[in-house]
């Protein structure tokens, strides 16, 4: 099954949710890629399913999808995402970007 992948939210985003979550649930894959309806979070997520029946991983519940599995079934390289930030930390990018969300919310 293909579908075409959203953009992410952040490269921050997605690392720390790949790194908090051992299963991804609705809210995680809507924090993942903000601003999609409930229908592409199912066909998300039945991309993600498909791709861990391919490696015979077994599913924690029928709510949820392998977080694993999922960012590799959505073309999202985990190291490639965590090197980015890590040069997005040196840049001093990452900072600024939050700096200026907390200025907006004030």
């Amino acid at each position: 099954m293909s579908m075409n992948i959203p953009q992410i939210a952040s490269v921050e985003t997605a690392v720390r949710i790949y790194n908090e979550r051992f299963c991804l649930y609705n809210k995680d894959i809507r924090e993942l890629f903000p601003g999609i309806g409930p229908t592409t979070v199912a066909r998300l997520k039945d991309v993600a399913r498909a791709e861990a029946s391919l490696r015979g991983m077994l599913q924690y519940d029928n709510r949820s999808v392998l977080t694993r599995c999922a960012y590799r079934a959505w073309g999202l390289d985990i190291d490639r995402l965590e090197h980015m930030l890590q040069k997005l930390k040196r840049l001093g990018i990452v900072e600024a970007v939050r700096t200026n969300k907390e200025r907006k919310r004030k």
